[in-house]
């Protein structure tokens, strides 16, 4: 029989420290996680998988910092039924790279169908610590033109709903501007006559 005080100590630490982190979820399996409860629709699950003061950067639009503001992000993309799609994925120590497809109603309504994104998540202690999205140039140029029609439209015909949805020029998130988003999408299809 072997007692405690004959093995030493770093060997106890060491076999602590091996226990620790095979029950740390590996990158990749965070990014799954993640994957699959964003296609859910599973904010709480999602918002679980960050760190307090997680960071979210859309390349060249926005960043945002903290599960407070990340959350708006994940209640617009529940409210517009995203589904994501990711491929081409590569795991460099704490670092997923990997290629995205996002749908939503949104784009649908936009007549963009879908976006396209380089991405990748920095984890930390089993925790998404980063997010970064580059939108490719092919999506941004699609999103573009459509992007003018729509607010050469709205800001004509329905500017009180525009200003309340984009105060002073700055695109809004959460559900409920989720919702009213796509209300007057579908408006401005059926103003434009869009896709008919």
């Amino acid at each position: 029989m072997i007692y405690l005080k004959e093995v030493p100590f770093s060997v106890l630490a060491l076999s602590l420290l091996f226990a620790l982190l095979s029950c740390t979820p590996k990158p990749e399996e965070i990014l799954k996680s993640y994957v699959e409860a964003y296609n859910s629709h599973d904010i709480d699950k999602v918002m679980s998988l960050y760190i307090d003061d997680v960071t979210f950067e859309n390349v060249g639009v926005w960043t945002k910092q903290g599960k407070h503001e990340v959350r708006k992000i994940t209640e617009w993309d529940a409210a517009t039924h995203i589904h994501m799609h990711v491929s081409d994925i590569e795991v460099v120590g704490d670092t997923v790279t990997f290629y995205l497809i996002e749908t939503n109603d949104w784009l649908k309504l936009a007549g963009i169908g879908e976006w396209h994104y380089k991405g990748s998540i920095v984890v930390h202690n089993g925790l998404i610590r980063k997010l970064r999205a580059e939108i490719t140039e092919q999506s941004l140029k699609t999103f573009q033109k459509a992007w003018q029609s729509i607010m050469g439209w709205a800001s004509k015909e329905r500017s009180s709903e525009l200003a309340e949805l984009m105060p002073d020029g700055e695109f809004l998130y959460g559900e409920k501007v989720a919702k009213k988003w796509l209300v007057l999408l579908q408006e401005w299809r059926e103003a434009t006559q869009f896709n008919k």
